[in-house]
């Protein structure tokens, strides 16, 4: 018997992972549904093969993709699971996925479960990043993603359990399409930088997970109190030395450097660009951000 679970994913061009995620998740869960925001490689043609439920909806970002493919689908499962297309359950979550659920408290809302990552062949364990643990599964009707434009988290209404289940990230792709990524996410990180004192005032009903706002309020509070580009030098530091990051090797480094300081100076520079902006032209930082990347907030 299958898990009473529907997985949504997200895809855009993601013709060498989709067809592992699905067949990762065809065996286990009840029905898997793909919001994808108009693939131009064979994405599609697998999902037919697979005859996987999907919709398209041009990207803006996850957050509002993701909670307009909750409210599109037709979800008829007691729960949903968010899995990323280069992302697969683990043997154990698998294994134990319906019995757990099945034995779950009717108050029970969220499921917060173990996200493990594989960099360069390398399961990165060290660095204080990983295993990251985050609300991947709840209630239909009882989540959703907050409003935010950079480390989204689903939001719960009600109570959350934390559990030994786990997803693995294991991403094929070359380091070109990961630094064009994170360039991407280095963006709507620093549009959320701007954002942030907005975005404290939301989502009051629903709940994250204590260990998500934590961090948050790490990030917003303390982290961006430190001085531009010395505050990812430290940052590198404390994830590399502090954190162990130099226990798993080369990868390690490579992901201490690469997540820890190439991109949190990325983000740096370009909100000290958009400060440039809203100073040179007077306006606002949502009039400046529609001026430098075209993105109405």
């Amino acid at each position: 018997m299958l898990a009473n679970i529907t997985a949504i994913i997200l895809t855009n061009n993601e013709e060498k992972h989709i067809e592992r995620c699905i067949n990762s998740l065809r065996t286990t869960i009840t029905k898997i549904v793909v919001i994808d925001s108009f693939s131009t490689d064979s994405t599609l043609q697998i999902l037919k093969k697979y005859n996987i439920e999907f919709y398209q909806k041009e990207w803006l970002n996850y957050s509002s993709q993701l909670n307009w493919g909750i409210n599109k689908a037709n979800i008829n499962t007691e729960w949903v699971l968010r899995i990323d297309p280069d992302e697969i359950p683990s043997e154990n979550f698998k294994k134990n996925i319906k019995t757990y659920l099945e034995n779950l408290s009717d108050k029970t809302c969220g499921v917060s479960i173990i996200r493990r990552l594989n960099f360069f062949e390398k399961e990165i364990n060290f660095g204080g990043d990983f295993p990251q643990r985050g609300v991947r599964l709840w209630r239909n009707g009882k989540g959703r993603c907050e409003n935010t434009w950079s480390d989204e988290h689903i939001v719960i209404d009600g109570l959350i359990e934390i559990t030994e289940l786990d997803i693995i990230d294991k991403n094929i792709n070359n380091i070109n399409w990961w630094t064009d990524k994170h360039n991407r996410f280095a963006t709507r990180e620093m549009i959320e930088f701007f954002l942030n004192n907005e975005r404290m005032k939301q989502d009051n009903k629903f709940n994250l997970e204590k260990r998500e706002m934590l961090k948050k309020k790490l990030k917003f509070n303390i982290y961006y109190k430190f001085p531009m580009f010395l505050r990812p030098f430290l940052f590198f530091i404390y994830k590399y030395f502090f954190r162990l990051g130099f226990l798993c090797g080369w990868q390690g480094f490579l992901w201490c450097f690469l997540q820890g300081f190439w991109y949190r100076v990325l983000v740096d520079i370009k909100i000290l660009e958009l400060k440039k902006t809203i100073k040179k032209n007077d306006i606002n930082f949502k009039e400046a951000i529609k001026i430098e990347y075209g993105f109405d907030i």
